[in-house]
């Protein structure tokens, strides 16, 4: 198995209550999740919200069960200003003792109200994501976030001042790249843009690669160094009905160490909402539940489990611990 770049020492992953994560821990985490969405008003394409408080602390207490005896972890992926409320998910992690992390950058456009992003200017998305990675994210000033969030869509991602912000927000605190496929990313047009600014394939974890049908893409990137984010749920369905999901190609060609899993439960219905027995069979337990059950039976021993369900991820997101994390 490919191993994962080690962690520096120092290194550490910032969680939304101070405290943080280092990379030897013994943790089942997902790796692109959503614990909360605050609805958010007058946004085209507004996720549905998950933000029944109760009821999300009790499906990350069934994630806590489903993970012991390791710990639960969870890194949200919404940023701020389309969803995230970084004061809820240190409530949430305080409740059901999931350590969550979470993420600064930005989302498709039409994620925000009226359809247009806060930033206009490169500058000004910086400013705004180099003060949540040094000084603390707005809802939650005491927390700092753990990687920063880049959207790529059909446009190449030089043509969107954004993307600049966010490799210039990496480069300069250390933190890990988030790069979320949108339907039809350019992800040929990544890997370009990427190899001409200089971008360590080790320093970018690329999620929703499920979206992209070009397995050479896949294998182009795994070999540049990155990690590839793949969903629980399409891995589930895909391989449960006789597909060859991707994740499943990474680990016949020997490369789990370029893999991670996110369970991606965004709907309120992927958490149980509006079910008569709230919760059963529904949210991140009985999906880790399910996943770590189909690695085994494809063959996964403990150590490429362990490895593709939070050490891979772990090991590459932790950055420079600075004065004021907690322990």
């Amino acid at each position: 198995m490919t191993p994962p770049p080690p962690a520096g020492p120092g290194h550490v992953l910032p969680l939304v209550t101070g405290a943080v994560l280092r990379p030897d821990a013994d943790v089942r985490l997902d790796g692109y999740g959503h614990a909360w969405i605050a609805p958010t008003s007058l946004a085209p394409a507004a996720p549905a919200p998950l933000n029944d408080e109760e009821h999300q602390a009790d499906g990350l207490r069934g994630f806590a069960r489903a993970a012991a005896p390791r710990r639960a972890a969870l890194l949200d992926a919404q940023p701020q200003g389309c969803g995230r409320d970084a004061a809820a998910l240190a409530r949430l992690s305080a409740k059901s003792g999931v350590a969550i992390a979470a993420v600064t950058g930005f989302h498709p456009a039409s994620h925000y109200p009226t359809g247009r992003r806060p930033w206009i200017t490169a500058d000004a998305a910086l400013a705004t994501f180099q003060r949540e990675l040094e000084g603390g994210m707005r809802e939650q000033p005491l927390a700092r976030p753990a990687a920063v969030a880049a959207s790529l869509g059909a446009n190449a991602p030089a043509d969107d001042p954004c993307w600049d912000a966010a490799v210039e927000a990496c480069r300069l605190s250390g933190a890990l790249l988030l790069v979320r496929l949108e339907r039809g990313a350019d992800l040929a047009g990544l890997v370009g843009y990427l190899a001409e600014r200089g971008v360590a394939g080790e320093r970018t974890y690329v999620c929703r690669m499920d979206s992209q049908p070009d397995d050479g893409l896949h294998r182009e990137l795994a070999s540049a160094g990155s990690l590839l984010g793949y969903g629980g749920r399409a891995f589930l369905d895909e391989s449960m009905h006789g597909g060859n999901t991707g994740l499943e190609r990474r680990l016949e060609d020997g490369h789990a160490g370029t893999v991670a899993i996110g369970l991606e439960l965004a709907e309120p219905g992927a958490w149980g909402y509006g079910r008569a027995n709230e919760g059963e069979g529904a949210g991140p337990g009985a999906a880790l539940v399910g996943v770590e059950r189909r690695l085994r039976e494809l063959g996964a021993g403990d150590h490429v489990v362990d490895a593709v369900l939070g050490q891979n991820l772990l090991a590459r997101a932790a950055r420079p611990e600075t004065l004021g994390a907690g322990g």
